[in-house]
């Protein structure tokens, strides 16, 4: 949770191909199919190709002078983001988050992003990949010198006693609260009393990081997993986990994530045991 920084949804107002759309969306799922596709049976016959799309968005003046940057939940495949005709960045796997900094390519008052992703290369996916923006897009505004995203890391050291570590920003104050109440002060904190999290006991605290004026706070549990040839352990405790081979798609809706359907999805994961 980010009290300071400002996280913007990025999701409305973009055009594919020429055309309005929301994301998340799945540009596969409209492209023309046919049996001798070489996407064969895994990609549902589907044709591939370079999926093109473009949104403007305005740069007020203060942006000049904090750091703004973009975040891709997923984007399907090889891409690349293009800021006011100037390469900003980009990834070229089809299945890892990527952020691309555009704080060198902005200007005040109208901005034009354009974004390209090559899934023409077929067949390129044992199983139905989809294409395009097809997760959540982000854009922060943060300050020069504070907390940006992903810039806070928590890392459980021991579970007796528990003993977590924290990598943060240099200069961040940071200290660990049970709901409101603050239990520990520093990067590297025992705290004795600590619930461990595990399946049948998602007990969270919360990491908050302070620095200049900015505050940014991080869930976590504490908890030590291992494995060997003896199997999965939490805490210890020998944990069997049941589950599926679960791709990445919503069947019918195709590759595009909407929060129903994976909310759908764990329930079901979950009622299944």
């Amino acid at each position: 949770m980010n009290k300071q920084n400002i996280r913007y949804s990025f999701n409305d107002d973009w055009t594919y191909q020429g055309n309005p759309v929301t994301l998340p969306h799945d540009a596969m799922l409209g492209a023309d199919r046919n049996k001798n596709n070489p996407s064969g049976s895994a990609g549902a016959f589907f044709a591939g190709g370079i999926y093109t799309y473009e949104k403007t968005f305005e740069c007020p003046e203060e942006w000049l002078h904090k750091n703004v940057v973009l975040q891709f939940e997923g984007v399907y495949r090889k891409t690349k983001v293009y800021v006011n005709e100037q390469e900003a960045g980009g990834c070229l796997n089809g299945y890892f988050p990527f952020f691309v900094d555009l704080k060198p390519f902005l200007k005040p008052g109208k901005n034009i992003l354009k974004l390209t992703a090559d899934n023409s290369e077929q067949p390129n996916s044992r199983w139905y990949s989809g294409g395009g923006i097809y997760r959540q897009v982000w854009l922060w505004v943060c300050d020069e010198d504070g907390i940006g995203p992903e810039t806070i890391r928590i890392t459980t050291l021991s579970c007796n006693p528990p003993t977590v570590h924290i990598d943060a920003p240099e200069g961040a104050e940071i200290g660990i609260l049970d709901h409101e109440n603050v239990i520990g002060n520093g990067n590297e904190i025992t705290l004795p009393d600590a619930k461990l999290w595990s399946d049948e006991t998602p007990y969270l605290y919360t990491c908050r990081a302070k620095k200049n004026g900015d505050i940014w706070e991080e869930n976590f549990g504490i908890r030590r997993i291992t494995w060997s040839a003896e199997g999965l352990s939490v805490n210890g405790k020998n944990t069997l986990l049941r589950g599926g081979c679960i791709h990445h798609d919503n069947s019918i809706l195709g590759a595009a994530s909407w929060k129903e359907a994976e909310w759908r999805r764990v329930r079901i994961l979950k009622e299944a045991g």
